[in-house]
């Protein structure tokens, strides 16, 4: 854990002292999107995915190239009642959310209206789930969280409807490390961007 807080920490860094070193002509863009995180580890569904939301910062390096921060949250709950079998009734309710901090470059394949482009990102994927089980007047409440490192390459493509105003839309491939496994998403993502700044 240690090890992937130092790695997303200095990404961070390094990252933030590159916009700040910056000038002041620089050209910066916030994108707001909605997101689906879908498993596609054998056995998993489509359908298992959970719905989300982020924010992504961008700074251009050029016109063409572009580094810059994604912050985005997921969250998940379901209950149910059961009978026990002694009587009264029980009930199971279980909650998780995800948080993904990642850095990223990306390249833009267009200076037009329409904007295809590919990218990496890396960072710290943390999670946390919290189960509670009722029966028989009693409860037990099971919680536990870990924090991994994860990469993903991804493709996008934008549309600006205005010179600082656009629709953004975006896949990315996540592998998640943890204790010699891999965990594998793939994340959907749609939403609105905003450009300040001078090219």
């Amino acid at each position: 854990m240690m090890n992937t807080l130092k790695v997303t920490a200095s990404l961070f860094l390094f990252v933030c002292a590159f916009l700040l070193s910056t000038q002041a002509q620089a050209q910066f863009q916030v994108n707001v999107n909605g997101n689906y995180l879908a498993p596609t580890e054998s056995g998993s569904s489509f359908s298992d995915g959970l719905w989300g939301g982020g924010v992504t910062l961008r700074y251009f390096v050029s016109s063409k190239l572009a580094v810059g921060l994604n912050g985005r949250y997921f969250t998940t709950n379901n209950s149910a009642n059961f009978d026990p079998g002694i009587g009264g009734s029980g009930s199971f309710k279980a909650s998780g959310n995800l948080i993904l901090v990642t850095g990223q470059a990306e390249y833009f394949f267009s200076e037009s209206a329409l904007r295809p482009y590919v990218g990496l990102e890396a960072g710290l994927y943390r999670s946390a789930a919290t189960v509670e089980i009722t029966s028989g007047g009693q409860t037990i409440k099971v919680s536990d969280s870990g924090s991994n490192f994860g990469v993903a390459p991804k493709v996008g493509l934008q549309y600006a409807i205005s010179p600082a105003f656009g629709l953004n839309a975006d896949a990315g491939y996540h592998l998640v490390f943890s204790d010699g496994s891999t965990g594998k998403s793939l994340l959907l993502g749609a939403g609105i961007y905003f450009l300040f700044g001078q090219p």
